[in-house]
């Protein structure tokens, strides 16, 4: 060997040697595991910043929709309801024209309120005292300043505080709205019970992405097209004698002509959440009535509930298409009518804006109803009240909703 290949061959041995120091020994980090290992927890720094920034925006957008900052819409016509701003969304989407409303949603809320509660008369943290509880543990929480019955047990059911009766009225509607979150599966079930409390119907959201519907032996399963499930819906029931129509948001979702009667009428209402992540629910309506628009129109006047804005706004929302659908009609089947169009507000807030406002929203109502149906301005003459035509107890939640109302008349 000559003495070029003998350096070769100890330069060869003494890297062999020296890689042999840095190669892990048993039980023991190597090298090159240590930088694999600080590579990994870099890796897991940056992981767990994108998953608190992740829940951090999770949960923004939950307090965003549980506050309504998203422009969900929502019962009424004062404060804390109906806050969907003119060309902004619900949680059925973009808002929509009236008369542009698919002619399958038909609800219109009844005209005598028995029970209205957006929870501001309970304290945080209590029960309700318009509810009564049946199983599980329910409390008054806050978010963005509205309050909301939430159930804290991952399954609850309680009823509403109705008054005692054989049974519920002939016709009826019960409207809420719901906020859940993922898993959410059958997280809001709502019950007809009969005075034996056995369930003579019960509806189920979500189930997939649908609403199932169960009376006696008939079931049905319909889909909630075009919506994100988790979030915020406007939920509503409609009850005719013995058919039944159930909704959420803009879409009719439950049609039935006659519900199961074995056990008799339904007497009382009970509302289950059940889901690991505390579903909760506001603005709860139940009212009797009503009859159909154009039935009150033949006897000269209608007063009806089912017209509304956004907040503090003139903006008549899409849910007013049934009523104004039914109001066009009449009027189209009675070319030489004239109708006086009558805003009415609650006294929350002070009287002159009260006024400006209900003359404003009868101003809205009489446009939607000749750029949209194409009845003639001078068929409609617009004004409004304010609060100083009051029908019942400003006092009372129920009064003050029976006060937020528009009325039509013959001249």
């Amino acid at each position: 060997m000559n003495r070029r290949s003998l350096i070769r061959c100890v330069t060869l041995m003494l890297t062999l040697a020296l890689l042999g120091l840095l190669v892990a020994q048993p039980g023991q980090a190597g090298f090159g595991d240590t930088l694999k290992q600080k590579l990994k927890e870099k890796a897991k720094q940056k992981t767990d910043q994108k998953t608190d920034q992740s829940i951090e925006k999770a949960a923004t957008d939950a307090e965003k929709a549980a506050s309504g900052k998203k422009g969900e819409a929502k019962p009424g016509d004062t404060p804390k309801e109906d806050r969907t701003p003119e060309g902004g969304t619900t949680a059925a989407g973009p808002a929509a024209k009236v008369s542009e409303v698919s002619t399958k949603f038909d609800f219109v809320p009844g005209d005598k309120v028995i029970l209205s509660d957006d929870f501001t008369q309970d304290d945080l943290g209590e029960f309700p005292v318009k509810f009564k509880p049946m199983i599980g543990t329910f409390e008054i929480a806050e978010s963005a300043g509205e309050r909301w019955l939430r159930c804290m047990s991952n399954d609850g059911t309680v009823r509403l505080r109705l008054p005692d009766a054989p049974s519920l009225p002939e016709y009826w509607t019960l409207e809420f709205d719901f906020y859940g979150e993922d898993p959410m599966e059958g997280a809001l079930v709502v019950k007809g019970m009969s005075k034996d409390d056995n369930t003579i119907w019960e509806a189920t959201f979500p189930h997939g992405s649908n609403m199932y519907f169960r009376t006696g032996e008939f079931t049905s399963d319909t889909p909630l097209d075009g919506a994100t499930i988790p979030g915020r819906h406007h939920v509503m029931f409609m009850a005719r004698g013995k058919g039944l129509k159930g909704y959420v948001d803009r879409q009719r979702l439950v049609s039935m002509p006659e519900v199961y009667d074995r056990w008799g009428p339904p007497t009382s209402l009970d509302i289950r959440l059940w889901a690991q992540n505390k579903p909760r629910i506001t603005n709860v309506r139940f009212a009797e009535g009503c009859k159909p628009a154009q039935d009150m129109l033949a006897t000269g006047k209608l007063v009806t509930y089912g017209i509304r804005f956004a907040t503090g706004s003139d903006v008549v929302l899409p849910e007013s298409a049934p009523v104004i659908r039914q109001v066009a009609a009449w009027l189209e089947k009675n070319p030489t009518a004239k109708l006086t169009i009558t805003g009415h507000t609650d006294n929350v807030g002070s009287a002159a804006s009260n006024l400006d406002l209900s003359k404003r929203r009868a101003e809205s109502v009489a446009r939607v109803l000749t750029e949209q149906f194409s009845i003639t301005a001078d068929r409609l003459t617009p004004q409004g009240k304010g609060d100083t035509q009051a029908v019942a107890d400003n006092a009372k939640s129920e009064g003050r909703a029976m006060n937020r109302r528009v009325e039509f008349a013959k001249l």
